[in-house]
């Protein structure tokens, strides 16, 4: 107990003795940290003095943490012309100090890297320094997409929602946000994609085609990749052409999940079906149409461990999705389990219209 009260003591001379921050001196130190590292050589003696002893940093993207190797700094490293800084938010106790922010870097006003980092500052020898950096480049995220291209209150989370149902072959809740919509947006060509989708599938061609035509009445102001994406439901298309132009969309925006289902689609080789499914899943890894539809792809291959992997993510991610039980139920039928695969198809059947028919079709088909 006495070397208790001892340590206590000590403790607390330790936090008593360490100098306190002030948010306004740590901001200041932050900002003239990154804005100062410009210049090449002149920026180098700054930069090294604003990095603490035993300094450690982390790429959240990937690696552990490391100590920094301070020697390895050259001139080189600062060849933008400017950097800016946002300083999110300083929280401060006694002599620590932990930033959260983002950075941006520029040449010739162009914008050429854009950081977030989270940073632990502290006072070292009577000077501000960095302790502890985390940090996360903005163009290592998944972010080439299908976005849309109006703006409004709750369009974006619309959009999203049109397209969650529509992956989730919940046609008919994507065909009424799609309506929705249309109505908010008369302008917008992407409103109409939970349209098209319901009447592709339902193989209503004249629906289609009267709703393709409506959204490319409305291209003006699309993105290119807006743009390719509503061509590919083009019912005229034999299925070689639709690669090409799904190929295409996703040029344009490469990590989108809705664009790997369909494209994966069109493919004739299960190999390469897996190659551009895992690619997705590299980014997504929790993604309800990735993960379902390799698991097809899987079964196809007679990998039904495999595929029951997937179907699981599938299911407990996302348990309110019929169509991960449906998709579990063909499963089991390939798997020979009969019984399993009338109670996954009955659970589809009682959680959304859209499988009423076809779960139960299918039960009552064992």
């Amino acid at each position: 107990m006495k070397k208790l009260g001892l340590l206590l003591i000590s403790l607390a001379f330790v936090q008593c003795a360490a100098p306190s921050l002030n948010e306004k001196e740590v901001e200041e130190f932050v900002v003239s940290h990154y804005t100062e590292k410009v210049g090449y050589e002149a920026a180098v003696e700054g930069f090294k003095a604003d990095i603490g002893k035993d300094f450690t940093m982390m790429h959240t993207l990937w690696g552990g943490s490391r100590l920094f190797p301070i020697e390895n700094v050259e001139a080189d490293w600062f060849y933008e012309d400017s950097v800016t800084v946002e300083v999110f938010d300083i929280y401060i106790n006694g002599g620590t100090a932990v930033v959260m922010g983002s950075d941006s870097y520029w040449i010739d006003g162009v914008r050429t890297g854009k950081s977030r980092f989270n940073g632990t500052v502290i006072k070292e020898d009577g000077n501000l320094v960095w302790k502890r950096y985390s940090y996360a480049q903005e163009n290592q995220r998944a972010m080439d997409m299908v976005w849309p291209s109006v703006e409004g209150e709750g369009s974006l989370d619309a959009y999203n929602d049109m397209r969650y149902a529509m992956v989730n072959l919940r046609n008919s809740d994507g065909m009424a946000i799609s309506d929705s919509l249309v109505a908010a947006y008369p302008d917008w060509a992407s409103a109409h994609l939970g349209q098209l989708h319901y009447y592709i599938l339902a193989n209503d061609e004249a629906n289609l085609r009267a709703a393709l035509a409506a959204a490319q009445s409305k291209l003006e102001g699309a993105s290119l990749a807006e743009k390719t994406l509503i061509s590919a439901y083009n019912p005229d298309l034999t299925r070689e052409e639709r690669r090409e132009v799904l190929a295409k969309a996703i040029s344009f925006a490469g990590d989108d999940p809705l664009l790997k289902f369909w494209y994966t689609w069109t493919l004739d080789s299960n190999e390469e079906k897996i190659a551009v499914l895992e690619s997705g899943l590299n980014r997504f890894p929790e993604s309800s149409v990735l993960n379902n539809m390799i698991a097809y792809v899987h079964m196809d291959d007679d990998n039904m461990e495999a595929a029951q992997h997937h179907l699981n993510v599938y299911m407990r991610i996302h348990p309110d999705e019929p169509n991960a039980y449906d998709s579990m139920g063909d499963l089991y039928v390939e798997m020979g389990d009969v019984e399993g695969a009338k109670e996954m198809y009955s659970k589809a059947a009682q959680m959304h219209p859209d499988f009423a028919e076809v779960s139960t079709a299918k039960a009552a088909e064992l």
